[in-house]
């Protein structure tokens, strides 16, 4: 086998066990290599982001962010050993707020609390509906259907062996022990769509058009452009799809597949995975990036609805704000609920616009800041676009990127992909630590439609993140440790399958 003869396995794992009546994800032998690079005299490891966040914490309109109580026991069986402390949540931040109320946090949590049956391992689970933690958003009565993560009744639990109890070994997987030298995508608190843009702009003029191709695939309802942008050869013979930002608060996932952009090109010749080269690997596999898929909402919630340049879109905004204080979603003031903000720009959750069991999908009747589905499936042109590169060609694999939760969401109902979700999952439960989990309940999701349409797409959803959406900057050390290897593993993957 060509993955045996790596000498630096990072660790063994146990592929999955899965049965029809209830899918169940069991540690087993395989084993995931550690990604080797030729470290330069003189260079550190990993990011430094302490110049950036100095002070900026102090200063951060994210400071009044509700988060899990800091110090807690629920936050130190949530986050695991090593996971920074946050500041605790303001009194109006949680006022009225019940564990019922999960109109503010439908990626915040894990499906039940059947979820937290081991919490003892590295990688961490949080329990939903028990009533010890805090729920965290805007609002006081909670619409139905809030996507993955959203706490239900009847969500099967996931069967998974605590690793210090079984034959998992595991070392510290160092990727790309050495920092980019004058990176261009720099970590700050809020990463905007036009910083993104212009990102993109000096990493291909930087590292040049062979190796990164950019896209428009779309346009979002308020002009803004929706990119690709493709990392190795356009043309390989294997495609995986790596997509952030689709909810509007979770801004911190396209400042993290930003950067994993930015370590692909920069490595791209001195890199070594599973004893090839990335260049060899990257000829073989294409990895597209969709960094930024909901830019309006996005800008919303950066930035407020003076963000947002069409007046309609303003009305629309504000409709909704009226619709959901009549519903008693929320009792925020207008400026701190856009915070919160997760649809795009004409107030739908994209992540429930998808043909996944649309018709089952929960949702509040009118636009919303979160979880309305639209008037039908790919009903706007977020989704849309998404839907057209998706059915551009034939993938090997894809990877969404939400926040929070430290999980991977890997199954659903009717998931025609089962095995190979399954067996991607198990590496990247390793890689990054996070716990698997499904979300039979939660429908609409992207996700969820790759994974049962016609030429299905083994796929997952990962939730990073330890504390409460908008994430301060406090949280991206943690999470880039843990994600920064994903695309390249997921691309040997896809050499395999």
């Amino acid at each position: 086998m060509l993955m045996s003869r790596h000498k630096r396995w990072a660790a063994r794992v146990m592929i999955m066990a899965l049965t029809a009546v209830n899918p169940v994800i069991a540690l087993a032998d395989m084993e995931v290599p550690a990604l080797d690079v030729t470290a330069e005299a003189g260079q550190s490891e990993g990011i430094n982001i302490s110049e950036n966040t100095e002070n900026l914490q102090e200063n951060s309109q994210n400071q009044g962010s509700p988060v899990i109580e800091a110090g807690s026991k629920e936050l130190q069986e949530a986050v695991g050993e090593g996971a920074a402390a946050e500041t605790p949540a303001s009194p109006e931040s949680t006022q009225g707020m019940t564990a019922e109320n999960t109109a503010g946090v439908s990626e915040s949590l894990p499906p039940s609390e059947s979820m937290a049956a081991d919490t003892s391992g590295s990688s961490p689970v949080m329990t939903a509906g028990s009533g010890s933690s805090p729920v965290i958003g805007p609002g006081t009565n909670a619409g139905p259907g809030a996507g993955p993560g959203v706490p239900s009744q009847n969500v099967p639990e996931q069967t998974i062996p605590n690793p210090a109890d079984s034959t998992l070994t595991l070392e510290r997987i160092d990727y790309f022990s050495e920092q980019v030298a004058d990176p261009t995508v720099i970590p700050v608190e809020k990463y905007s769509y036009d910083t993104m843009v212009s990102d993109l702009e000096k990493l291909r003029s930087r590292y040049g058009s062979e190796r990164l191709q950019i896209n428009v695939i779309g346009t979002s309802l308020d002009g803004r452009n929706l990119y690709e942008a493709v990392l190795g050869n356009p043309n390989a013979g294997k495609h995986i799809l790596i997509h952030a930002g689709i909810h509007a608060r979770e801004y911190m996932t396209p400042l993290l597949v930003m950067k994993q952009l930015e370590y692909g090109l920069e490595f791209y010749d001195r890199g070594n995975y599973a004893g090839q080269p990335l260049s060899a690997i990257l000829q073989q596999v294409a990895v597209h990036f969709v960094p930024m898929t909901n830019p309006d909402g996005t800008t919303i919630s950066q930035f407020g609805i003076e963000g947002i340049r069409s007046e309609e879109l303003r009305q629309v905004i504000r409709q909704c704000y009226a619709d959901d204080t009549a519903l008693g979603r929320t009792s925020s003031a207008f400026d701190r609920y856009l915070i919160y903000w997760k649809a795009n720009a004409r107030g739908v959750d994209l992540n429930h616009n998808f043909p996944a069991n649309w018709d089952l999908t929960g949702s509040p009747p009118n636009p919303s800041y979160a979880t309305y589905k639209g008037t039908q499936p790919f009903s706007e042109p977020e989704t849309q676009a998404l839907e057209k590169l998706v059915n551009s060609r034939k993938w090997s694999a894809t990877i969404s990127y939400h926040s929070m939760g430290n999980l991977i969401y890997w199954d659903y109902v009717g998931n025609r992909v089962q095995q190979a979700s399954g067996e991607l999952t198990a590496l990247l439960e390793v890689c990054t630590q996070y716990r698997a989990a499904s979300s039979p309940n939660s429908h609409g999701g992207f996700k969820d439609w790759t994974q049962i349409k016609d030429d299905p797409i083994p796929g997952v959803t990962i939730e990073t993140g330890s504390v409460a959406c908008p994430l301060p900057l406090s949280q991206f050390e943690d999470i880039w440790n843990r994600n920064k290897m994903v695309w390249a593993l997921a691309a040997r993957y896809a050499m395999d399958h």
